[in-house]
């Protein structure tokens, strides 16, 4: 296989990698939404917090108001609040696991093009050799090509003169 077809096979395994690379940062996309989803959730659940509260306070002012003592109806609204907080513990929850594993993904993509990329510089590397192997060959080849045929010019120039000298002899005879 060709220096070029090989680099060529290096570029497309480039090519697959950052097409893999693509899709987990699309996976990274869908677990920034699930977060994002789910700190709505928590909002919404401060919401509902917030509107306990409200009744809590607006039923104890009513009977504070009115000298009464504050009835047994308040132990539910407190049960409710503390659903709420224990819904957003769940929350917080699922998020810290979404996180650990955007972490996983984001640290599995960076070793994959480290990875990736140390394969890369090592064809090229190879390659290079391989290129500096054949020039070298191929410098040897042509010194050596030169010299025979510098040998040849020399044997055909010495004939040459030779025959020259043969017809001169031959003139002055």
């Amino acid at each position: 296989m060709g220096f070029f077809d090989q680099l060529g096979d290096v570029a497309k395994n480039l090519g697959a990698a950052a097409g893999d690379l693509a899709k987990q940062v699309s996976d990274k996309t869908n677990d920034a939404l699930e977060i994002s989803k789910l700190n709505s959730k928590i909002s919404a659940e401060r919401v509902e917090i917030e509107k306990e509260k409200k009744k809590i306070s607006e039923t104890l002012i009513e009977k504070f108001a009115k000298g009464e003592e504050v009835p047994e109806e308040i132990k539910g609204f407190c049960e409710a609040i503390k659903e709420h907080f224990l819904n957003i513990d769940k929350l917080n929850e699922e998020i810290e696991k979404v996180k650990n594993t955007v972490g996983k993904k984001a640290e599995e993509v960076k070793d994959a093009a480290v990875e990736k990329a140390e394969e890369v510089k090592e064809a090229v590397a190879e390659k290079a050799e391989d290129v500096a192997e054949k020039a070298e060959e191929v410098k040897d080849k042509a010194v050596d090509t030169f010299n025979e045929v510098k040998e040849n010019v020399e044997h055909k120039v010495e004939d040459v003169k030779e025959d020259i000298k043969e017809g001169v002899d031959n003139i002055q005879n």
